[in-house]
């Protein structure tokens, strides 16, 4: 075996030169023959990527790209070796065809594919590239919000009372023309997990909802607000019994003879704080005896019901009417008082009055039996002149009254009363003003 490669290392080492010259030429000759007698060549590129923009038309009717089924393209050209042999996918680009794109689908649409520098010398012989582009219409809308709190825990003996409000009261909503018109609703949630123990502006955020009432989730939905503050009125609550109060009646008039009812008994209130705890009953109002006729005893006084500011009125009831339940056993007459039944008191000491009213005609209300009793020598009327401004001159004054006895069971009601009287200086003052006195 030795003597083998001896004998051929022997043939070869004097003709190396040689050979190597030969081989070199074949070189020469096999790229002479490829390119002389196989001048052009087809190949395939891949990774042409898809290029997929709107148009002007698209973009005026809200029109917009969701989705494009191809991101790149497979290429056959033809072309020289020398010129296309070194070609990628980055020496070509590739546009989906869309201007026959007019309204919202699937459309399937042409590609067209170009080399990206015009000095590249080949032919794309690729035909009928196709993508199917989906194509949807944005559109925009105004949708009410509405506030819900379900969920927001309420502190005890407090309650969400009137109108709960959200601010802003909408919103607009983009998105896809077929998600938008689903909507049904909108609600601002609160997003608050403590107690609340009074009124307050709660943070919210919007929950949409189809108009199936189920909650629409990860929607490709913009909305022009993220945020909203929900208004929560809470108030703590009572039910209080209702109370009249009787005034202006005579010192001697016994109120336990006048037998009264309400339509309502009771009346549940709101408080926006804690000073509902310090009240007992609620004072509906004055009824003042000099004001009731007989007339009112028969059909009953309406009294409005009023709270202090702040406060709201759950029960509803506007007024409370007071009915006077013996008003059957109750009369109404006139009485004439005499001058000499009118009694000035608190009369200033540096001025003489007099009264210049000769009668005064007054009505009585009261138990039948005792009014028909009376006479006008049971009436008395009192002017009282404390604090009453007086200068010489007639001044006209009121009057209130009296019944006689200690027990009485009637009043004057009716208009204020008046009476006229004269104011002068006493006479020893006249005379210490008169000349030569």
């Amino acid at each position: 075996m030795n003597n083998f490669f001896k004998r051929f290392a022997s043939k070869i080492l004097p003709n190396l030169k040689t050979i190597i010259q030969a081989a070199i030429c074949s070189v020469i000759v096999w790229v002479f023959i490829s390119v002389q007698v196989f001048p052009d060549i087809t190949q395939h590129i891949s990774d042409v990527k898809v290029e997929c923009a709107p148009t002007q038309h698209m973009k005026n009717e809200n029109l917009r790209i969701t989705s494009v089924d191809v991101d790149t393209v497979t290429i056959q050209i033809e072309g020289k070796r020398y010129s296309i042999s070194e070609l990628s996918g980055e020496d070509f680009t590739a546009h989906c065809d869309l201007s026959k794109i007019y309204e919202a689908g699937e459309h399937i649409v042409d590609i067209t594919v170009e080399a990206a520098d015009a000095s590249n010398e080949c032919e794309i012989i690729s035909k009928n590239l196709t993508a199917t582009v989906s194509v949807v219409k944005i559109i925009s809308r105004e949708v009410e919000v509405v506030p819900n709190t379900s969920g927001v825990k309420i502190a005890d003996e407090m309650q969400i009372e009137g109108d709960i409000s959200v601010t802003p009261q909408t919103v607009i909503v983009t998105g896809e023309e077929r998600l938008v018109n689903s909507i049904g609703k909108i609600e601002a949630v609160p997003d608050y997990d403590d107690i609340l123990d009074g009124s307050a502006e709660l943070q919210s955020l919007p929950v949409i909802y189809n108009q199936q009432g189920m909650r629409m989730l990860n929607t490709d939905l913009s909305l022009s607000e993220g945020v909203f503050m929900v208004n929560v009125p809470v108030y703590k609550v009572k039910t209080l019994p209702l109370n009249v109060k009787f005034t202006n009646s005579s010192t001697n008039f016994n109120l336990s003879n006048l037998k009264y009812s309400m339509s309502i008994t009771e009346l549940t209130i709101a408080s926006p704080d804690s000073s509902i705890d310090n009240i007992d009953a609620i004072d509906i109002g004055e009824i003042s005896l000099s004001a009731l006729t007989l007339k009112d005893l028969q059909g009953g006084v309406a009294l409005p019901v009023k709270l202090p500011d702040g406060y709201k009125n759950i029960s509803g009831n506007k007024t409370v009417t007071v009915y006077f339940e013996n008003y059957d056993q109750y009369g109404q007459l006139g009485f004439t008082v005499p001058a000499e039944n009118i009694n000035i008191i608190n009369a200033p000491n540096n001025f003489d009055v007099k009264v210049l009213t000769n009668v005064l005609t007054v009505n009585v209300v009261g138990l039948s039996s005792y009014i028909q009793e009376m006479t006008s020598d049971d009436i008395y009327a009192t002017v009282n002149l404390l604090g009453v401004e007086l200068s010489e001159g007639t001044k006209s004054v009121s009057v209130s009254f009296r019944l006689a006895g200690t027990n009485s069971r009637g009043w004057v009601t009716g208009e204020e009363y008046k009476v006229e009287i004269q104011i002068s200086l006493p006479p020893e003052e006249v005379d210490a003003l008169t000349p030569g006195y």
